[in-house]
């Protein structure tokens, strides 16, 4: 089998390594966000299309079907990606990337009859809602492709094909929203039309990633490779499903504690927060393969912490941004039928930033393999979820649902970062990230609650005021007068370039 050379940043200076990274998080990070964004990009579209309750239900069948696909995963994707780097050998590689295929698709081939069987008594049990038969149904049946259409997204961004990644994921989204926006606006198709083009658009792209990767593809000669990666996989599989079925029990919880119209609020506003998941998974869809392909390097840490204090700081100044947005962004996205819904976008979005910022830090986690010890975290953070929004939402209806799911996001990424510390010691600088971090948490509330009793005028200015302080605080403290002149000097490179093209 002929050698397939993959690119990686072993070798490169400082500066470099953070070109590389940003090159990456734009390109397969920035196509993965886009193919993500399929929710954001149709919301204007539904929201106005259906009523607030309908809308809640499209959403909550959605993210079911995102939930039982991560399930059949199992953790399947994180193992492949980090023991793909410890081979070199290409057929080594194809053993362990069919060896995981088979695996998840004899899962799907054992436990999809059971769902069937049971599909009447699992949706009364998951969501009153009339049809909701049909549309698990419809769920179940796209399972297999969304199986392959992940599998074939990973692949193609760990061996760096840049082409073919590119059509898996923006020409998924494309297609996908182009034949919504058919049926809504020329068939005026309900819940049940939706998710048939979401299902058709799937076997289409699923079996199209298969034709992509089929020379990564080869007879599986043993299982051997599996055996090497179940003990890591099957932690991250529990963490995996932890981390999808929260959305999950979030709106079941909103459902039967606030109602109906309240989760089609929520739902709205988790997609203006979404914007900040975009950016923050864009990063991480790259942080994955260049971390771990340079965690052998003896000045890692070097990168690591640079990388970290500079997406603290970008992250909190999209959080104070996003926010006051928030408001415009709904009445031009949705209607003024969803603007009580600005109430959970500052929590849902610096909890989002909390954990994209704990991905960093609990890269000693992957590193040494120890990946159960993320189970613990998660399980802290489904639990401190439930209980805050069991705990405030009766108190402080949608806010406090969007409080207790900030809650949990927090606790997942101190205990995490701990975890990690003791599983493969690294030296952070955490101090200054903490207090950033603080800042924007600090005039975030702040701006909420004056907001409450002063107005719109006196929320913006908090906010405001909370922007000036992190970049204050982030250039002058979080970073070093070197790592500020390599920034100036890659920013100045960076501009030269552009000027020379043009």
């Amino acid at each position: 089998m002929p050698e397939l050379k993959i690119p990686s940043p072993v070798g490169l200076s400082q500066r470099d390594r953070l070109s590389f990274l940003l090159k990456d998080s734009v390109l397969y990070g920035g196509a993965a966000a886009i193919s993500k964004a399929f929710a954001l990009i149709t919301f204007p579209l539904l929201a106005r299309h259906f009523s607030v309750e309908a809308y809640g239900i499209l959403d909550y069948f959605m993210v079911l079907a995102s939930f039982l696909a991560i399930l059949f995963i199992f953790g399947q994707d994180s193992a492949v990606a980090r023991y793909f780097y410890e081979h070199e050998d290409t057929a080594d590689r194809c053993q362990l990337i069919s060896q995981s295929l088979v695996f998840q698709l004899a899962g799907l081939t054992l436990i999809l009859p059971l769902l069937w069987w049971g599909v009447e008594w699992i949706s009364k049990v998951l969501i009153d809602a009339e049809g909701s038969v049909r549309f698990f149904k419809i769920v179940i049946f796209q399972l297999p492709f969304l199986l392959l259409i992940n599998f074939s997204q990973n692949l193609l961004k760990w061996t760096y094909a840049r082409a073919k990644f590119l059509v898996m994921s923006l020409g998924f989204t494309l297609v996908q929203a182009s034949l919504l926006v058919m049926a809504v606006l020329l068939l005026d198709v309900g819940i049940r039309g939706v998710l048939l083009v979401s299902l058709f658009t799937s076997i289409v792209f699923g079996l199209l990633g298969l034709l992509f990767i089929r020379r990564w593809l080869s007879y599986p000669r043993n299982f051997r490779r599996l055996y090497e990666m179940l003990p890591y996989a099957i932690p991250f599989g529990v963490i995996c499903v932890l981390a999808a079925l929260s959305p999950a029990l979030e709106r079941t919880l909103t459902d039967k504690l606030l109602g109906a119209e309240d989760l089609g609020l929520y739902a709205a506003g988790t997609k203006i927060a979404m914007l900040i998941g975009l950016a923050v998974s864009a990063f991480q869809t790259a942080w994955g393969p260049f971390s771990l392909s340079l965690h052998k390097q003896d000045d890692a840490i070097k990168t690591y912490n640079l990388v970290l204090k500079l997406f603290v700081i970008v992250t909190c100044l999209m959080v104070f941004t996003l926010t006051l947005m928030a408001q415009p962004l709904i009445h031009f996205l949705a209607s003024d039928r969803y603007i009580g819904a600005e109430v959970v976008v500052f929590p849902l979005a610096m909890g989002l930033a909390i954990q994209a910022t704990s991905w960093i830090t609990e890269i000693g986690i992957s590193i040494s393999k120890r990946s159960y010890l993320n189970l613990y975290a998660y399980t802290f953070a489904i639990v401190s979820t439930l209980a805050g929004i069991m705990l405030l939402a009766p108190l402080l209806g949608l806010l406090g649902v969007s409080l207790g799911v900030m809650i949990g996001y927090a606790v997942k990424a101190i205990s995490s970062s701990w975890l990690a510390q003791r599983a493969y010691p690294l030296f952070w600088q955490y101090s200054s990230v903490i207090v950033v971090l603080g800042l924007t948490l600090f005039f975030g509330l702040l701006a909420e609650w004056l907001g409450l009793y002063w107005g719109t005028i006196v929320h913006d200015m908090v906010l405001i005021l909370g922007i000036i302080a992190v970049i204050a605080v982030g250039w002058s403290v979080l970073l070093n007068p070197s790592e500020r002149q390599g920034l100036i000097a890659l920013s100045r490179s960076r501009l030269a370039s552009l000027i020379i093209r043009n």
